[in-house]
């Protein structure tokens, strides 16, 4: 499959999420990580030439590393981190992607990222290659440090 109709595949699924997101009217939707997203952002761009390719700033700002919590909106601690996720947003929200799995909601998730306890925060660079792993409530200033210390800049 070439790479333009891959990025239509995945873009069909983003609407396809959105869309549920939009029906549900949930708070917690806004939390809850959309994969298709996170695809789009990783995906190869199409070579400059082509009259439909974003400027290679629109592609560098879409590419950011990425910080997952899994958790459960049922969970004291991962209602702690919810908090703390909403501080990155607003402090990184243009340098760092927040993403949040419930895990009750999306229980392959914990299949697919190997979780067995909540909450975990997985951290990725901008590569989306999983860079550091932790459990349990972790704080707004431990995150940006972690990130710092494993050599990504925010």
């Amino acid at each position: 499959m070439k790479t333009g109709a891959k990025i239509g595949v995945v873009a069909v699924l983003a609407v396809a999420v959105a869309a549920t997101f939009a029906l549900r009217g949930s708070k917690r939707a806004e939390y809850v990580a959309a994969p298709a997203q996170i695809a789009v952002a990783t995906a190869e761009p199409a070579p400059a030439k082509s009259a439909s390719a974003p400027p290679p700033e629109v592609v560098a700002a879409l590419v950011k590393p990425r910080l997952l919590e899994l958790g459960s909106m049922r969970c004291q601690a991962c209602l702690e981190m919810a908090k703390v996720l909403d501080a990155l947003r607003a402090s990184q929200g243009a340098r760092l992607q927040v993403d949040f799995i419930d895990v009750f909601e999306e229980p392959a998730a914990t299949d697919r990222y190997k979780i067995s306890l909540i909450p975990t925060q997985i951290l990725f660079d901008a590569a989306g290659k999983e860079i550091f792993r932790h459990t349990g409530y972790f704080s707004h200033d431990d995150i940006l440090a972690k990130f710092r210390n494993l050599g990504v800049k925010l």
